[in-house]
């Protein structure tokens, strides 16, 4: 997979299938509409080309508000590679972008631009400062700018609309198992291991103090989760603790994330490692002694 920084960045000569979207946690109602991307470029000989952006439009929209994401920008990437399209293009979000209508969007920076002759969108895809959805309007431009368009339906699970907001919902209450069947994998979390105090090491239980690589990351609710650790090329069945601390730490602002691996005797210090949440065992607890 090819990935284009910036849609003026974009040099090829093919004609393309093109998705937009901002696309956060890839889950499965995107790899529906993605999945369909491929096939239709496949049928049609056109290249596969998903759109998306850095920032998100609500932090150019709305810069006051904090916004967190399901994945963080390298963990994105990464889902979009194994999705299987030709190309990924990350779109700077503007204030100028903004304010171009949707007919101008689709024609100047998707058709004129990605060479676009066919357009696959989401059931709530909308586009340019007018918000346009409809997809009879948006058949009606393709008719005059020589492009067609497919509507893809949502995607439920247990009767609800598969979507980023149902998953942060879900990361925010600790529900990573069901946040599983949203996204259609296990949850990721990767950092960068740091220096602890080794309270762990000392009592037998050494932890791998993980430094986030993206303050974006949404975190999941402070409690203790079973999990998966990526590291030296192995996976680990691993315990993480989300939280402050409590029962050794007297400031209770900042948030920590400890992972213990079950059976791993390296050193990690320095080293990016890949955690994927299964479960949350239970709230974090203050316990009345270190023992």
């Amino acid at each position: 997979m090819e990935v284009v920084y910036g849609i003026g960045s974009y040099c090829c000569g093919s004609p393309s299938c093109v998705a937009v979207g901002s696309f956060d946690g890839l889950h499965i109602g995107h790899r529906k509409i993605l999945g369909r991307l491929i096939e239709i470029a496949q049928q049609r000989g056109l290249r596969s080309v998903a759109v998306t952006f850095d920032p998100h439009p609500r932090q150019v929209l709305a810069p006051e508000s904090r916004v967190s994401f399901v994945l963080s920008r390298s963990e994105k990437i990464e889902a979009f590679r194994s999705v299987g399209i030709d190309c990924l293009v990350v779109h700077p979000f503007s204030a100028d972008l903004a304010s171009l209508s949707g007919e101008r969007f689709l024609n100047e920076m998707l058709c004129r631009r990605l060479g676009m002759r066919y357009l696959v969108k989401g059931f709530n895809n909308h586009f340019g400062c007018d918000r346009l959805s409809d997809a009879a309007a948006i058949r009606r431009i393709g008719e005059e700018s020589g492009f067609l368009v497919e509507e893809v339906d949502a995607v439920l699970s247990d009767g609800a609309q598969a979507s980023s907001t149902m998953l942060r919902r879900l990361l925010a209450d600790g529900d990573v198992r069901r946040a599983r069947e949203i996204l259609g994998r296990l949850f990721p979390i990767t950092g960068i291991v740091g220096h602890g105090r080794m309270i762990g090491r000392s009592i037998g239980f050494p932890t791998a103090n993980i430094e986030l690589d993206d303050d974006s990351k949404i975190i999941p609710a402070a409690g203790v989760y079973a999990a998966l650790a990526e590291a030296d090329a192995a996976m680990w069945p691993a315990m993480l603790n989300i939280g402050s601390n409590p029962t050794v730490n007297g400031d209770c602002s900042r948030l920590l994330l400890e992972a213990h691996l079950i059976g791993y005797k390296g050193n990690l210090y320095g080293q990016s490692v890949r955690l994927y949440l299964a479960e949350r065992l239970r709230a974090e607890q203050k316990f009345p002694s270190l023992e």
